[in-house]
């Protein structure tokens, strides 16, 4: 961030080159400041400014003879002083409402109306992570025999997400039997997370081993295979070609483009974000991902009552108009969540 110690009309005059190359994307010269702002200080004393602060690396200087340009770290005092504070304008605030509150029932669809209306409100590429399981709870499992060694698992969580798998046995289970089994742990587990399930199951039988032994081998058995989601999550894409005309490195391009198919280094990223407090924005080099070195990552999580289930994202430019698009994402986040539990305990 800019040392606190600058002067107040220094700061002023970098938010000023930000606001600029974000509505033109044209390298910014002093005399274009100058008629720009009030202060009442020459073109001549701008551009020493602007060649202190291209010295301490907020600003970087394309061509001798052109302006100056905005660098991750100009982005980053920009993002720190004043981004977040900008209102949602009401017809926006209407538009996220109606596409997610009126949206089909059902997590899958929320979450792909949601990276939809991402895409389309901010002209960036939408990416929206499905539910770390870890966090997901349980509605209902229910185990069903269709082959002598073959099981299939219908795993739905408290958000409405239905999980289906199948599992091989090496002997024969009757349904009567798979039934005790998925009685018994939705009698036990029901509302609980993944990974408090996977933490008590065998805890919590072996104190009933004499009841339950034969059910005991079982249930531990497809239990540790019938909540092992870890491979099954979604990353949700929409917009992927809008980044493509800010990125003028086709490499870079390709990677990104790769990245999103691929998947689980994206679902990686946005999973940090769950750490984050509220808005995350992380800005050119901050990103993890070489692929993202010149694009801008906002994210935001999504969740149920208190559980944080995942996180809602847009990547875009640098130069992207984060006054607009940050508020637009925790907003968004905040609509979902709200569509979330009005389906039912996270």
């Amino acid at each position: 961030m800019v040392r606190s110690d600058l002067e107040a009309r220094v700061k002023v005059i970098l938010q000023a080159v930000v606001d600029h190359y974000i509505q033109s994307g044209e390298p910014v010269g002093s005399r274009t400041l100058s008629k720009l702002l009030d202060l009442g200080i020459s073109a001549a004393t701008i551009r020493n400014v602007m060649a202190d602060l291209t010295e301490q690396g907020y600003l970087d200087q394309p061509h001798t003879s052109a302006g100056r340009v905005p660098t991750d770290k100009a982005y980053r005092f920009y993002v720190d002083a004043q981004a977040t504070s900008t209102e949602v304008p009401d017809a926006t605030r209407r538009m996220i409402e109606e596409s997610i509150l009126d949206a089909p029932a059902g997590l899958e669809s929320l979450l792909a109306s949601t990276t939809r209306l991402l895409a389309e409100l901010t002209e960036f590429t939408g990416v929206v992570a499905s539910p770390m399981m870890r966090a997901t709870r349980l509605k209902k499992v229910d185990f069903l025999r269709i082959g002598p060694e073959e099981v299939y698992v219908v795993l739905i969580t408290q958000s409405n997400m239905v999980h289906h798998k199948i599992l091989r046995v090496t002997q024969e289970l009757g349904q009567e039997f798979l039934n005790s089994v998925s009685r018994f742990l939705n009698d036990q587990f029901t509302s609980k997370s993944l990974a408090e399930i996977r933490g008590q199951v065998l805890e919590s039988l072996m104190e009933e081993k004499e009841q339950y032994d034969q059910l005991l081998a079982h249930v531990v058995r497809l239990s540790k295979r019938a909540f092992d989601l870890s491979h099954e999550r979604e990353l949700y894409v929409e917009g992927q070609f809008n980044i493509v005309k800010d990125l003028q490195d086709l490499g870079r391009v390709r990677s990104l483009l790769q990245a999103l198919e691929n998947k689980f280094s994206i679902i990686e990223l946005l999973d940090h974000a769950l750490n984050d407090a509220g808005i995350g924005v992380l800005i050119g080099q901050e990103n993890a991902l070489e692929c993202l070195e010149n694009c801008a990552l906002v994210t935001a999580k999504y969740g149920s009552g208190t559980d944080s289930l995942g996180t809602i994202g847009v990547i875009g430019p640098t130069r992207m108009d984060y006054h607009r698009i940050v508020p637009i994402i925790g907003y968004t986040a905040k609509v979902l969540s709200r569509a979330i539990s009005s389906q039912g305990p996270g």
